[in-house]
């Protein structure tokens, strides 16, 4: 009898174990597929941003009087606007300064962009000549990589980049021999 006992809280524990592990895995999975929803919702704002700010240069071109540009100049930042913090990363170089400007909520509403007023912590900041975008608070992205620029939505590890080139060269050489082998037939 004691041994059947035995092997009961055997099985017990055992079953116990299993569904910790599971549980755990479970929440690790849902709290990485959150933040890999949360980094896609930021991307796709980034790029509804850029392409308002496409407009609004171009509306700009038409009418400077009737459409200035919205924001502000980063060499010009209004008192209460304290963005010191991001500036010392140097993702904008200080030379640089004059083509960005900062938008805030009332430059967001502006140009159209109602949605994303309080929606993030940070600020967007545009550049109306190439039409970058920087978010101040940064993302991480799929690749682990710390990124604040539109440009840097696929930025990947430096090793990842070497990884990639050498990919598709081989992959480059096996459709050249592929095509001089069809060639021959």
């Amino acid at each position: 009898m004691k041994q059947e006992e035995g092997k009961s809280s055997v099985k017990l524990i055992i079953g116990i174990v299993v569904i910790i592990i599971a549980i755990i895995g479970i929440v690790q999975y849902a709290k990485y597929y959150i933040n890999k929803e949360k980094v896609k919702n930021l991307q796709a704002d980034l790029l509804l941003v850029q392409a308002k700010v496409e407009i609004a240069k171009a509306n700009n071109n038409l009418n400077k009087e009737e459409n200035p540009l919205r924001g502000y100049q980063l060499t010009q930042l209004p008192e209460g606007i304290n963005i010191t913090e991001f500036l010392e990363k140097n993702v904008v170089s200080q030379d640089e300064y004059e083509k960005y400007y900062l938008l805030d909520s009332a430059a967001l509403e502006q140009i159209g962009l109602q949605e994303l007023v309080n929606k993030y912590p940070g600020y967007f900041i545009v550049n109306y000549e190439n039409y970058e975008v920087v978010y101040t608070e940064g993302y991480e992205n799929e690749n682990k990589m710390w990124c604040y620029k539109i440009s840097d939505l696929h930025k990947m590890p430096e090793n990842k980049k070497i990884e990639n080139n050498q990919n598709e060269q081989v992959s480059e050489e096996n459709n050249e021999q592929e095509k001089a082998e069809e060639k021959e037939e």
